[in-house]
């Protein structure tokens, strides 16, 4: 039996962050440089 994901993928990294409503989030993130990014996998029947 196979288990897990196939043909996973990360797409680019980008500054989620930036654009918080919270103030606190965008200086954290900026302290330690957050990125986030999408990943995209299929998985097996």
């Amino acid at each position: 039996m196979q288990r897990g994901y196939l043909d996973i993928e990360q797409g680019e990294l980008v500054d989620t962050y930036a654009r918080s409503a919270f103030e606190d989030t965008r200086r954290k993130a900026e302290k330690f440089g957050a990125m986030g990014s999408t990943l995209r996998a299929t998985k097996p029947n």
